[in-house]
């Protein structure tokens, strides 16, 4: 279950971050080893086996051993939303713990607030699921080009 901390802004855990370079990563590329993954995003090895294993289990990615081996994306990237990467590492999205599936809440038929919270968590995860990484990792590239274009 991933929690939105909230401090100052929302945000999600490193191990999600580092999950969502991978897979943009992978966007580009045929069959990888992992250390070229953590190589090219700055992703600790350590931290990038599990989650790789999570991804996988998860059906984002395909891994092989070997001399040949490495890592690749089980589909193609544009049938992999954002929102799939989230919840392959952290589990469901959940704004506010009254979300979770199981758990009561002894103010949910009145609460203005849980309506509030809920029509964003929706927003949220429809614009999650509506990202996939083939127009994230065509936006990167552009992203790069202007800066390559403007360090002359």
């Amino acid at each position: 279950m991933i929690w939105l901390r909230v401090s100052q802004i929302m945000q999600l855990t490193r191990q999600t971050d580092y999950a969502a370079r991978a897979v943009l990563f992978l966007a580009g590329s045929k069959m990888v080893s992992t250390a070229e993954i953590a190589g090219a995003q700055a992703i600790p090895q350590e931290y990038l086996f599990k989650i790789i294993q999570a991804l996988a289990r998860a059906g984002i990615v395909t891994t092989r051993r070997g001399a040949w081996g490495g890592v690749s994306l089980a589909r193609p990237p544009e049938e992999i939303s954002l929102l799939d990467v989230i919840e392959a590492v952290e589990g469901p999205v959940a704004i506010n713990r009254c979300f979770i599936k199981g758990k009561d809440c002894a103010r949910e038929g009145f609460c203005s607030i849980h309506d509030e919270l809920m029509a964003a968590q929706l927003l949220m995860s429809r614009k999650l699921a509506a990202t996939d990484f083939a127009s994230l990792a065509r936006r990167e590239l552009d992203k790069k080009d202007l800066a390559a274009a403007g360090s002359f």
